[in-house]
């Protein structure tokens, strides 16, 4: 075989295998980066600064439960407060005899908070102010809890002052006596059963009971008032001048006191039950 022919074969095999030959001797140079790519492996696996322990965990959760139980407690304790504070407005409403906006602002309560013991109580009280004396009742009677307990004082209170509206005494009585059994330091009640024994005609029943709302109230004006009427129903004519004098009674007021013990001096003699 000739020289010529030995070039020709090979510059054929050049053209057929040249090229693998030649990515196979780029392809060495590439092993170095392979290392290279390996690397980021390594750096992933450091500690991350933000990382924490379950132990640091435990206490960053138990730290937003105390943070969370502590809202909830200002947001209960706040609550709290602006209900005490519309009840204590309806209370006022009443006292200055302004039933009828205390109603109103119950039923916004009772909307915003939901109706409870104290607020059913304020809207009996308001009830018997504007004479609904059946609802009255009905709203007085769903608060007895059992007799005896010093929280029922009120509510018999209520319910003897609702018989006192209806002109039944001797229902009044038995109530007013089951507040005062309850409460035994409630003035009022003692105040208001001392007039109901007088206007009974029970002499010694309304003269004990009204010094005990006299000696309580530390001299109220009123109680006096009342005592100095029983002093005049039952001739005790001394006693009514000197708390007169005290009150410092115009003649027009004592006038007035007077005519008050002749109406119920002339009831006693229609009944015939003056004891």
């Amino acid at each position: 075989m000739s020289s010529r022919l030995i070039s020709r074969q090979f510059i054929r095999q050049m053209a057929v295998f040249g090229m693998p030959f030649v990515m196979a001797a780029c392809a060495t140079p590439q092993q170095a980066p392979s290392s290279a790519v390996a690397e980021p492996a390594r750096i992933s696996s450091a500690p991350s600064i933000n990382a924490t322990s379950p132990t640091q965990d435990a206490l960053i959760e138990a730290e937003r439960n105390e943070l969370g139980r502590e809202d909830e407690q200002t947001k209960k304790a706040r609550a709290e407060r602006e209900k005490n504070l519309h009840l204590k407005l309806v209370q006022t409403m009443i006292e200055q005899d302004n039933a009828y906006a205390a109603l109103a602002h119950l039923d916004a309560y009772d909307q915003k908070w939901g109706s409870d013991r104290q607020s059913k109580q304020l809207r009996a009280d308001s009830l018997r102010k504007t004479s609904q004396l059946d609802q009255a009742e009905l709203v007085y009677k769903s608060l007895l809890s059992g007799q005896g307990q010093q929280k029922n004082g009120p509510i018999w209170y209520g319910l003897g002052k609702v018989s006192i509206e209806r002109g039944d005494l001797k229902t009044a009585a038995t109530r007013l006596e089951k507040s005062i059994q309850a409460d035994p330091l409630n003035i009022t009640a003692y105040s208001d059963l001392g007039l109901v024994y007088l206007l009974e005609g029970l002499k010694e029943p309304a003269y004990n009971t009204l010094m005990k709302a006299n000696q309580l109230a530390s001299n109220d004006s009123k109680i006096m008032a009342n005592l100095a009427l029983w002093g005049l129903v039952f001739d005790d004519f001394n006693m009514a001048m000197d708390i007169a004098e005290k009150l410092q009674w115009s003649d027009n007021t004592r006038n007035q006191v007077m005519s008050q013990a002749n109406s119920i001096k002339r009831r006693f003699d229609a009944k015939g039950n003056t004891q």
